[in-house]
C-alpha cells in the first residue's frame, strides 16, 4: 500500500474521530481510549492535533468563512476543513496542492451539500496561501510564552476554605469580593499593589459579614497557597535547556516575580510580563501587543502562547499571536513537537 493512500485512509479515520469526538464533547484521546484497536498514528496526530489547535484553527476559517462562521457550519463540513488547516499548517512536507486536493474529496464524500467540496477548496486555498507561502506560518516559534496561574501555578483553596468554615460564610464569599470589579482589574493593572488588594478584600468582608475581622481576612488572603506544575516545568526547563527562548505573560499582582522566587523559577524564563507592572491586563489585545513589540521585541507570528483560559488565547490570537489552550502538560509537549519547538519532549 502506497504511502499516499495510507494517509488518505488516516485523513477519513482521523475526520470520523473528531465528529464522534465533536458530538461527546471530549477530546479525541478520550474516543481512542476506548477504542479496541488503536488507529493509525497518522490520524491520530491529525486528530489530536486538530483538538489541541482549535480555537487558532477555527480562529483562521472565520477570517475566511466571514459569511458563514464555524459555529454555524454543518458539523462533517467543518471537521474537514479544520482538518485541512492543521494539515497545511503543521504537516509540511504534505504539499499544498495535496492537503487541498485530500480536503476536497472528503468534503465530497463526508460534506452536508453537493457545494461543499467547492466551500472547501475555496476556504483552504486562501488558507494555504496565508500559512505557507504568506506571512503567517505556523513556525518557526522564537518565543513560547506560559501563563502563570492555571498553567505553570495552581492555586489551592485550603486557606479561604478554612477562613470561610471558621466564620461561617458561604463558598463564595471570599471569591466573590476578590474578583468582583473594578477591584480585581485594578489589582492585576497595578492600580492597587498586592498588599492593599489584600487590605481591600479583608475590609469588604468585614463591612459585608459579622464577626469577620478586617486585618484576618487580609492575612487569610496573603496566605493562600499554591501548588507548581512540575511537569509543566520540566517542559519549560528542556526547552531553554536546548536554546528555546521562553516568557511567561501573567495576569498578576505586584507579588508574581516575588512568588515565582519562592517558587525557584524566577531564573527559568527569560523573560517575565507582568500585567500590574505594564498597566495592561488579558485578554485586551492592546496587553498582547504591547507584550510582543515593547518587552519582547519579537513579530507577533513568531510567538506562541499557552493559557488555561479560552479568552486570553482569542486575545492572544486576535492581536496575531499563535495560541493554544493549556489541556495537559501532555498536550502542551504534542504541541510544541507539532510546531517543531527546539526542546519540546519526546512523546512518553
Amino acid at each position: 500500500m502506497s504511502l499516499s493512500s495510507t494517509r488518505r485512509e488516516a485523513r477519513e479515520r482521523a475526520v470520523e474521530l473528531l465528529y464522534e469526538a465533536d458530538s461527546k464533547s471530549v477530546h479525541p484521546e478520550d474516543v481512542v481510549a476506548g477504542l479496541p484497536i488503536r488507529p493509525d498514528a497518522y490520524a491520530l496526530e491529525l486528530a489530536f492535533g486538530v483538538a489541541d489547535h482549535q480555537t487558532e484553527i477555527d480562529h483562521v476559517l472565520d477570517r475566511y468563512a466571514n459569511r458563514w462562521p464555524v459555529k454555524r457550519m454543518a458539523a462533517m463540513d467543518r471537521m474537514v476543513l479544520r482538518l485541512g488547516v492543521l494539515e497545511l499548517a503543521t504537516q509540511l512536507d504534505v504539499p499544498p496542492g495535496v492537503c487541498l486536493s485530500e480536503a476536497v474529496e472528503l468534503g465530497g464524500r463526508y460534506g452536508s451539500t453537493d457545494d461543499t467540496p467547492k466551500f472547501v477548496n475555496g476556504i483552504l486555498a486562501r488558507v494555504a496561501e496565508e500559512v505557507r507561502d504568506g506571512d503567517r506560518p505556523w513556525m518557526p516559534i522564537e518565543v513560547v510564552v506560559f501563563d502563570m496561574d492555571g498553567v505553570i501555578r495552581h492555586w489551592t483553596a485550603q486557606a479561604i476554605g478554612a477562613f470561610q468554615d471558621a466564620h461561617d460564610l458561604p463558598p463564595d464569599a471570599v471569591g466573590s469580593i476578590a474578583f468582583s470589579e473594578p477591584l480585581y482589574s485594578d489589582a492585576m493593572c497595578g492600580r492597587l499593589t498586592a498588599e492593599e488588594w489584600a487590605a481591600e478584600i479583608g475590609r469588604r468582608l468585614a463591612e459585608a459579614h459579622d464577626g469577620v475581622d478586617a486585618d484576618a481576612g487580609r492575612q487569610m488572603w496573603l496566605e493562600t497557597e499554591w501548588r507548581i506544575d512540575d511537569e509543566v516545568v520540566a517542559i519549560v526547563s528542556a526547552l531553554r535547556d536546548a536554546g528555546q527562548r521562553v516568557a511567561v505573560f501573567s495576569n498578576a499582582t505586584t507579588k508574581l516575580e516575588v512568588d515565582m522566587g519562592t517558587m525557584g523559577i524566577h531564573e527559568l524564563f527569560h523573560d517575565i510580563c507582568n500585567s500590574s507592572l505594564i498597566g495592561l491586563m488579558k485578554p485586551d489585545v492592546a496587553s498582547f501587543e504591547h507584550v510582543a513589540d515593547e518587552v519582547l521585541g519579537v513579530a507577533p507570528e513568531r510567538l506562541l502562547f499557552i493559557d488555561d483560559r479560552h479568552e486570553n488565547v482569542v486575545g492572544a490570537l486576535d492581536a496575531g499571536w499563535h495560541a493554544v489552550q493549556m489541556r495537559s502538560a501532555a498536550g502542551i509537549a504534542a504541541v510544541l513537537r507539532r510546531l517543531q519547538v527546539p526542546g519540546a519532549p519526546d512523546p512518553t
